[in-house]
């Protein structure tokens, strides 16, 4: 099914939620752009539905209104992490369980929103005491602003840098920490087994786009197409436009730039890593093998990567996408002519791994799109990668899919 059918099929999907990883002491929320948050609304009610299950909270409120009506509110938590922080837990609520909860409602008017806090059957309080605060607009509907003139993207690290690192997320040692692992292999620059968390560079998002790359390159008449349309039904508040509403995987480059951790284990001959996204699989190979020709080449979403060293960086090429379904991010069509160059160098101490881009795509832009982001390594045992499951039911109980 190619994108344009599936979007005449489920019109209304939703943007990058899985990406709701958030704490006051690392990353800020990202809520997808149906809804508002410029205002938040107590609803009080009985708790008919109640899906706890990583990637998703997800909860349907029986609300009588001011006339005797009961009405069914479609509620999206955030990431089951972030609720885990404000000591949330699957034993919080009960089905038939009367709650109170603080949303963010939908842009449309329809009866959702999203958590911004809660108060249980038992009366114990999640987040509520917390101030409103404004949230940031997402990356996609922000028009770019230029960094400053001359700025490199050394100095760019060192301005948007972590003030520790590496960053520990407590709970002793982690699997894949540094302290446990075995001495690194001999005859290569580095080696990136471990955990390594998206820097986000929320504050300076306008600039660098956060997890999505900014400035876009001109793009062709057929993805401004799609482009246009997105960032309409976003001033909609309409879900639009993401095939990861269907569970079809987030693929290249998203795999690299979503918040959380990727687990990556390198040995000689490949680097195997699995997002905390969906637990999606990659596999950049080392073997110096070929790449596989037309006749054998299985498209997906994260291509076929072969890597090579360049002194003391790694250089990865990855081609063979599928030609549907794919995103480069919000808004932006990829296709099968799309190819991705990465060079990662490890910096701090090894502890930042600068991955510079560059995407060809002439089905749906003009000349090279280059960019770089960061990932910083995580130690201790509270960012491991758990199972992580798209669930397309779960996803049809989110608000605003209706």
């Amino acid at each position: 099914m190619n994108i344009s059918r599936t979007l005449n099929i489920v019109t209304l999907t939703f943007c990058f939620f899985y990406g709701l990883a958030s704490s006051t002491t690392s990353f800020a929320h990202h809520s997808a752009v149906v809804f508002d948050t410029t205002k938040t609304m107590l609803k009080t009610g009985t708790v008919t539905q109640f899906i706890y299950r990583n990637p998703h909270l997800i909860i349907q409120l029986a609300v009588t209104d001011a006339s005797g009506n009961i009405n069914s509110w479609s509620i999206e938590g955030q990431s089951i992490t972030a609720m885990e922080r404000m000591g949330f837990n699957r034993a919080s609520i009960e089905v038939g369980d009367e709650i109170t909860m603080k949303i963010f409602p939908l842009k449309s008017g329809k009866l959702g929103g999203l958590v911004e806090g809660l108060i249980g059957a038992d009366g114990r309080a999640y987040n509520m005491e917390v101030p409103d605060e404004p949230r940031l607009v997402y990356p996609a509907l922000m028009a770019w602003v230029p960094p400053p003139q001359g700025e490199t993207w050394q100095q760019r690290e060192a301005k948007t840098r972590p003030p520790q690192l590496p960053i520990d997320s407590g709970g002793g040692t982690g699997a894949l920490d540094p302290s446990v692992m075995p001495a690194p292999q001999d005859g290569v620059p580095f080696d990136v087994t471990g955990l390594w968390d998206f820097r986000g560079e929320d504050q300076w998002r306008a600039n660098y786009g956060s997890f999505e790359f900014k400035p876009r390159p001109e793009l062709t008449p057929k993805a401004q197409s799609f482009m246009d349309t997105y960032q309409q039904a976003s001033a909609r508040g309409e879900r639009f436009g993401d095939p990861t509403a269907l569970c079809y995987p987030p693929g290249m480059p998203r795999f690299m730039t979503r918040y959380g951790a990727i687990v990556m284990m390198q040995y000689p001959s490949a680097i195997y890593m699995v997002s905390r996204l969906n637990n999606d699989y990659r596999v950049i190979y080392l073997d110096d093998r070929e790449r596989k020709s037309d006749a054998d080449l299985d498209r997906n979403w994260l291509g076929e990567s072969l890597g090579r060293w360049e002194g003391d960086t790694l250089v990865v090429e990855t081609t063979g996408f599928i030609g549907e379904n794919h995103l480069i991010q919000a808004g932006v069509l990829a296709g099968q002519q799309l190819k991705i160059v990465e060079r990662f160098r490890l910096i701090n101490d090894g502890n930042t791994m600068a991955i510079e881009f560059t995407f060809t795509d002439p089905e749906h832009w003009e000349g090279e799109w280059t960019h770089v982001k960061f990932r910083d390594r995580i130690i201790g045992a509270n960012e491991d990668v758990r199972e992580a499951n798209c669930i397309f039911t779960d996803n049809q109980a989110l608000p605003g899919m209706d």
